[in-house]
């Protein structure tokens, strides 16, 4: 509603296409003026700033400073203001508190407007803060953030700004913790409604993809002889819960690492073949994405690219942890599609004896092993000769590792086929 109160939407709605930009913007902040400040757009703009620390500096600045507004309710015009004027533009929201004052810049999926749009803002910001505490928060897809974040991060703390940004993938996860971190009953059943249709909204416009394998998982402790409810002891129940939830989340984070990375191949010079699945006692534990190279198909290349995720075994007294590994098969032919990942496991693992480490790599400024095992019985496997791979932890993973696995893919195919005799 927001957006036509403010004459951003024509009332004949001719021009929603051009603006869903402002209209994302008004149904979300027009929304949580329904909601108390501190149960409603603090916390979330807390949680999307914590999820984003170690890509900007500034971030624990603002945080402080949003913990510290003292505000209940927010009213418009005396605490939100949608699209303020300006003779140097406008922002799209300002936040105005006692101690500070937060310059809103949302985007969907246009770029910034010019090369100083938020400079310009930086100066509004200044303008209108006077004294306060200044924010200026930068709300877009995630690359998006990152990249604005660090082209323009250095000129404006030189105007005496905290730049910040909440993308909108942290902003999702933050009002899904909001819901799931045992605060619901604090929410009315409104508030609960208004909270999940923001959430169903930025779902629906593709920001629920991955972050990182310890996205959303519970900070709570789980302990090992507390998984049963015994006679409905609070500490047992909640640590069952605690504990399935880490689960669900976790095979959730995993089913989305494995869609970014399928839906990254084509940019990186690879061919999507199939994903399998590997299951022990109906539990899903092993699973694979298997690949070929289109820059050397032309002059060759008959490997087999994959991406492992082993999620651990069922010793319960000596668990493995998740590992994460990236491999190639060598063949002297074109390798069947149809190799399971099963199959694909047994072939390394039955020629355990033969793997030496090759060479060091640097994965993402950390230098890793990329390991060789020969294949003995070629002709059980399709041909397949040897396999290089390299092993990650599983919980370290993030989305910035994603181009990393393309990296590795490269890494593996400058190895010699030839390494194993047959």
């Amino acid at each position: 509603m927001v957006e036509e109160f403010y004459g951003k939407i024509s009332r004949s709605g001719s021009n929603l296409s051009d603006n869903l930009e402002d209209k994302l913007t008004g149904d979300f902040f027009g929304t949580f003026r329904y909601i108390d400040f501190c149960d409603g757009l603090q916390p979330i703009l807390c949680g999307a700033l914590h999820k984003s620390e170690k890509h900007q500096e500034e971030s624990q600045t603002a945080i402080q400073l949003i913990e510290k507004a003292n505000c209940t309710n927010i009213r418009d015009e005396e605490h939100i203001k949608f699209w303020p004027k300006h003779d140097l533009g406008e922002l799209d929201v300002l936040l105005e508190f006692d101690n500070c004052c937060i310059g809103i810049e949302v985007k969907l999926n246009s770029g910034l407007s010019s090369d100083d749009q938020l400079i310009r803002e930086a100066e509004i910001l200044c303008d209108l803060a006077k004294d306060k505490a200044k924010i200026l928060l930068f709300i877009a897809g995630h690359e998006s953030c990152v990249s604005v974040y660090r082209a323009y991060k250095a000129v404006i703390r030189k105007q005496g700004v905290c730049f910040v940004f909440a993308s909108w993938e942290d902003i999702l996860q933050s009002m899904k913790d909001l819901l799931n971190g045992g605060n619901e009953s604090k929410y009315t059943f409104g508030q609960r409604q208004m909270i999940s249709d923001l959430i169903r909204l930025l779902t629906r416009k593709g920001f629920d993809t991955f972050l990182s394998m310890t996205n959303g998982i519970s900070n709570q402790p789980i302990k090992k002889e507390g998984y049963f409810m015994l006679d409905n002891n609070k500490d047992y129940t909640t640590n069952y819960r605690n504990a399935a939830y880490v689960v669900f989340m976790t095979y959730r984070n995993v089913d989305k690492l494995l869609a970014a990375i399928k839906s990254k191949s084509q940019e990186y010079g690879y061919t999507f073949i199939k994903r399998h699945e590997e299951a022990y006692a109906g539990i899903v534990d092993d699973l694979w994405l298997t690949f070929s190279k289109e820059a050397n198909s032309g002059s060759g290349d008959t490997s087999l690219y994959a991406v492992n995720i082993f999620l651990t075994n069922t010793n319960e007294e000596h668990p493995s942890d998740p590992t994460f590994s990236v491999l190639r098969y060598v063949s002297s032919n074109a390798v069947s599609k149809n190799l399971t990942g099963k199959e694909l496991v047994k072939a390394i693992d039955e020629n355990s004896d033969t793997e030496t480490d090759v060479c060091d790599i640097i994965v993402n400024e950390t230098t890793v092993k990329l390991h060789q095992r020969c294949i003995n019985n070629t002709k059980k496997y399709s041909d397949l000769k040897c396999c290089y791979y390299v092993d990650l932890p599983l919980m370290s993973i993030s989305k910035e590792n994603i181009r990393w696995v393309f990296h590795i893919f490269d890494e593996l195919s400058k190895q010699s086929g030839n390494m194993c005799s047959q």
